[in-house]
């Protein structure tokens, strides 16, 4: 009986962690520990079981060692020590990959996860398309406020709705909650008028036309129209991004040049992890009018502030995702299709975060990474699930062992 409390309760608390993750870092940080905490006093109840299966785990575990590793030894020889030890905390949230498939092991699991945070993403869009109604002269920010952490966030969850959606076989109640957030998403995302989060998200959607289908196309082809053909801010904005004279350009090209000079001085372990708006300041081209806490790309800033050596870790980490979810993603054809949507929806977050690092510093917001390695695990627990699945030789397209959740006709 105490079991079957403790995980009914761990899940609950799941579960408002996917529906805050979209619009309040504090409060989904105050439901993660909620899960931990209870997740830790389970392990106790329930000691000696098996734990959940997740294929290609070494090499995942060996990735972020070293992403890790050279954090620490950025810190080490840092400008500025004890405010790049600080920066440390963000390492932590990459702790969900392992953590999310040791209990979300079942397909309705996943359907109510991912269900959650389409939820999630939706109320926090409806709510900055309604603010931005009110002041068009903004840029939409959410619940969060900042338009370009916003979009960051609207970008993650905008893709996995569309791979919940155009993945065959995942229906019900889950695919009418996509149905009904992807417009809105997309909607609020336009609204951010964040150029690099739409590079981002038309990344993410090539990655699900190879897999998902043709309707994927479809989708492409009518955001892209409504940014570049429809008269009107968005599609400034679009065509903005190649005018090299524009002012937004202008500046990144002052900060890049300035980055990779830094490194020029710095280039083992870089600056540090902190302090980057000061050192900014002895490269700084003399026509730039902007003083950046960051310098708007994620290579030359790693590069700045972590030298070969993080930069070098961060690409194994980046090589290391994209090929455990590339290997992991034919099992899944062969088991239930929302862990197929997920793992899918994780892909192409990925490649859409790395697009979108192209051009801002989407590493170092909390928010986003915080959602992003919670995606990652989404899809880890997906893959973990398929296996489950095919192991116990269930029909494919089962969405309901162990008696959780409702049961979905064709799924």
């Amino acid at each position: 009986m105490m079991k079957r409390i403790v995980e009914n309760v761990l899940f609950f608390f799941l579960l408002v962690f996917f529906l805050a993750a979209p619009s309040s870092v504090a409060y989904s940080e105050i439901a993660l520990a909620a899960v931990v905490l209870l997740w830790l006093g389970r392990l106790a109840l329930r000691r000696g079981e098996p734990r959940a299966s997740m294929p290609g785990r070494a090499i995942l575990v060996a990735a972020v060692a070293c992403w890790a590793i050279a954090s620490l030894l950025s810190v080490l020889f840092a400008r500025e020590p004890a405010a790049s030890a600080w920066k440390l905390l963000k390492l932590l949230p990459i702790g969900l990959v392992f953590f999310l498939p040791e209990i979300l092991r079942t397909p309705a699991r996943l359907r109510h996860a991912a269900g959650a945070l389409l939820v999630g993403g939706f109320v926090t869009s409806a709510y900055g398309i309604v603010y931005y109604l009110n002041d068009p002269s903004t840029r939409l920010g959410g619940f969060i406020g900042f338009y370009m952490t916003t979009a960051g966030v609207l970008l993650q969850i905008a893709l996995v709705g569309t791979a919940v959606l155009f993945t065959r076989g995942v229906g019900g109640r889950l695919a009418w909650i996509a149905r009904l957030a992807l417009p809105v998403l997309l909607a609020a995302l336009v609204l951010t008028d964040t150029r690099g989060a739409w590079i981002g998200l038309f990344a993410g959607l090539f990655v699900l036309l190879l897999f998902a289908g043709r309707k994927v196309a479809v989708a492409s082809v009518a955001l892209a129209i409504l940014l570049f053909a429809v008269p009107g801010k968005p599609r400034e904005t679009a065509l903005s991004a190649f005018d090299l004279r524009h002012p937004r350009n202008r500046e990144r090209l002052f900060m890049w040049k300035a980055g990779l000079a830094i490194f020029g001085d710095h280039a083992w372990t870089g600056i540090g992890l902190a302090g980057m708006e000061r050192v900014y300041e002895n490269y700084r081209d003399p026509r730039s009018e902007e003083r950046p806490p960051h310098l708007h790309s994620v290579p030359i800033h790693l590069l700045a502030s972590m030298g070969i050596l993080g930069f070098a870790a961060w690409l194994f980490l980046v090589g290391s995702i994209l090929a455990w979810m590339v290997r992991a993603l034919p099992a899944t054809k062969r088991g239930p299709p929302i862990a197929r949507s997920l793992l899918l929806g994780a892909l192409a977050v990925w490649i859409g975060f790395l697009a979108n690092g192209l051009f801002e510093w989407n590493l170092g917001d909390i928010e986003v990474v915080t959602l992003l390695w919670s995606i990652v695990g989404l899809g880890a627990a997906s893959a973990g699930a398929a296996r489950a699945s095919v192991a116990r030789g269930e029909k494919e397209g089962a969405d309901r062992p162990h008696g959780i959740g409702p049961s979905v006709r064709g799924v």
